[in-house]
C-alpha cells in the first residue's frame, strides 16, 4: 500500500514535499519522495493534504463524553462536585455508549493512540471496537475512612482482572490511575505504590491541577478541606506540595504520567527532569477550569518528557488535538512572550513523538519511520482556511482542525475515512439515537439538580 500527499511529515526528519508512505503488513517500510509508480488499487493519492503520524492523546476520559456541555462556567471545585454527582446518574450501557462515541470522535480527529483514565472500564471496549491503540488506566478513588487499603486493592484487582480479559490480544494496554492525592487517602496511596511497583503497571495521576488541591494538601485549608470537614471525613494534612508528596512516596519515575501539573514552579521542573516522570499537558482544560497556564516552556527547556492531552469533553468539550496544539502555543506565548520559544513544529512533535515518549511507546509509534507501526492520519488542505499554505507545520497548528482529517490508520488498518468507520460493527446512527435519549434523561436530572 502506498499513501501519497502534497506533504509528508515524518517528524523524525524534515518534511517531504510530494511525499509518500509505503505500508506492508501494518508496518511502515519506506517514507520518501513520490516515486514513479503509477496509481493502482493499492495506491492512495490524497492530493492537497498532509500525511503525519497518528496523534497521541495522552489524557482523556472517554466514558464522560455523554456529559459534554453539562457542567459549564464553574470554577474547578464546583465543577468537580457537580461532575461527581452527575456520574451517579449514568447506567452501565450508557457508560459504554458514551465511551464509544468518544472513541469515534478520536478516530475522526486523527488520534490513533489514546491514554484513557476510566472508572467504569467502558473505554476498553470502545477503543477495541473502533480499532484504536491505547492504554486504559483503571481509576482508583478512596475518600472515605472505610476505603481501607485492603478493600481498595481487592476491588482494583477484580477490575484489572476483567480489563486484562477484555484487552487480551488487542492494541490496548492496562494501567492504574490513583486519581489524585485529594481523592485517595495517604494509606491507600502507599499501598497502591507498592502494588503497582510489584506488578509493573504504568501509572497515571492527576497532580497539582488546582490551587484548591494545593491548599488542602499543604495547609489543610480551602474548599476541599471545608467539604471534607462538613461531611465528617478526616483528612491527613501532610503540609507539603502535592508534587513533593508524590516524590516522597516514590511515584516520580519513568513509569508514571502526571496530568496537569499547573501549580508547579522551577524547583518541580528540575524534579521532573531528574526523575524522568512524564507529564500530560492539557492547556484548554487548564484554562477553561480557571486553573491557569502550566509552565510548558520551562519543562521543555529542561528536557522534561511531555505529551498533549485533551482531557475529557466535560472540561474541554472536544477531542480536537489540533486546537490543543494551537492553544499550547498561544498560551505559552501570551504568558512568557518570546522566551516561550514554542513553535508550531514543536507543538506537532508534542502531539505525536512527545506523546509516544510520555507513554513509553516511542519504539512503536509517534514518527513515520521504517519498522514502526503504520499509525498515521491524513489532513486535507483543501479548505478555505488551509489554502494556500507555505509551511506544513504552521498549517497543522494554526489553520487546521479535527474536521480536516480525511483518514486515520492504525497498524495499517483504516479506522476512519471520510465519515466512515470500517472496523465498527455498530450503526453510528443507532448509537446517536441512544445517546440522544440518554442526554434527554440527563437534562431532566440537571433541571432537578441540587449540589450534594
Amino acid at each position: 500500500m502506498i499513501l501519497r500527499a502534497e506533504w509528508v511529515l515524518p517528524i523524525a526528519r524534515e518534511p517531504i514535499e510530494q511525499g509518500e508512505v509505503v505500508v506492508q503488513n501494518g508496518v511502515i517500510v519506506d517514507v520518501r519522495r513520490r516515486s514513479g509508480t503509477r496509481g493502482g488499487a493499492d495506491v492512495y493519492d490524497f492530493g492537497e493534504a498532509i500525511i503525519l503520524p497518528g496523534l497521541v492523546n495522552v489524557h482523556t476520559h472517554l466514558e464522560l463524553t455523554l456529559l459534554r456541555g453539562a457542567v459549564e462556567d464553574l470554577p474547578f471545585f464546583e465543577w468537580i462536585r457537580r461532575l461527581v454527582d452527575l456520574k451517579d446518574i449514568l447506567t452501565e450501557p450508557e457508560w459504554r455508549d458514551s465511551a464509544l462515541w468518544g472513541a469515534l470522535e478520536a478516530a475522526a480527529s486523527g488520534i490513533t493512540t489514546v491514554a484513557d483514565s476510566t472508572d467504569s472500564g467502558a473505554s476498553a471496549h470502545a477503543l477495541i471496537q473502533v480499532g484504536l491503540r491505547g492504554r486504559v488506566y483503571q481509576e482508583v478513588f478512596a475518600v472515605s475512612p472505610e476505603d481501607s487499603p485492603q478493600k481498595t486493592l481487592r476491588a482494583l484487582e477484580d477490575q484489572l482482572h476483567w480489563l486484562h480479559r477484555v484487552t487480551r490480544g488487542t492494541l490496548v494496554e492496562v494501567g492504574v490511575a490513583p486519581h489524585s492525592l485529594y481523592t485517595v487517602r495517604p494509606a491507600v496511596m502507599r499501598a497502591l505504590r507498592e502494588y503497582t511497583q510489584q506488578n509493573g503497571y504504568p501509572v497515571c495521576i492527576h497532580a497539582a491541577e488546582s490551587e484548591e488541591e494545593v491548599a488542602l494538601l499543604r495547609e489543610g485549608t480551602g474548599k476541599f478541606a471545608q467539604m471534607y470537614e462538613q461531611r465528617g471525613i478526616p483528612w491527613e494534612v501532610a503540609g507539603k506540595h502535592p508534587i513533593d508528596l508524590l516524590h516522597e512516596q516514590g511515584w516520580l519515575g519513568g513509569n508514571t504520567l502526571l496530568v496537569h501539573a499547573v501549580q508547579t514552579d522551577s524547583r518541580h521542573t528540575d524534579l521532573f527532569s531528574r526523575t524522568g516522570v512524564a507529564l500530560a499537558h492539557c492547556p484548554q482544560s487548564n484554562a477553561k477550569l480557571y486553573n491557569g497556564v502550566a509552565p510548558l516552556s520551562e519543562w521543555l527547556a529542561q528536557g522534561v518528557t511531555v505529551g498533549l492531552g485533551t482531557d475529557s469533553v466535560v472540561s474541554n468539550n472536544t477531542l480536537d488535538l489540533f486546537t490543543e496544539m494551537r492553544s499550547a502555543v498561544m498560551l505559552q506565548r501570551a504568558r512568557w512572550g518570546v522566551d516561550s520559544c514554542l513553535t508550531a513544529r514543536r507543538a506537532v512533535e508534542l502531539a505525536t513523538a512527545g506523546g509516544a515518549r510520555a507513554l513509553g511507546l516511542e519504539q512503536h509509534v509517534g514518527t513515520l519511520e521504517p519498522g514502526k507501526a503504520a499509525d498515521l492520519c491524513v489532513v486535507s488542505l483543501e479548505g478555505m482556511h488551509t489554502f494556500p499554505n507555505h509551511d506544513p507545520y504552521a498549517a497543522i497548528v494554526f489553520s487546521a482542525r479535527a474536521s480536516d482529517v480525511v483518514m486515520t490508520m492504525v497498524a495499517g488498518k483504516v479506522v476512519y475515512q471520510r465519515g466512515e468507520y470500517p472496523l465498527l460493527r455498530e450503526s453510528v446512527q443507532n448509537l446517536r439515537e441512544r445517546l440522544r435519549r440518554s442526554a434527554r434523561r440527563l437534562r431532566e436530572a440537571l433541571s432537578r439538580y441540587e449540589p450534594g
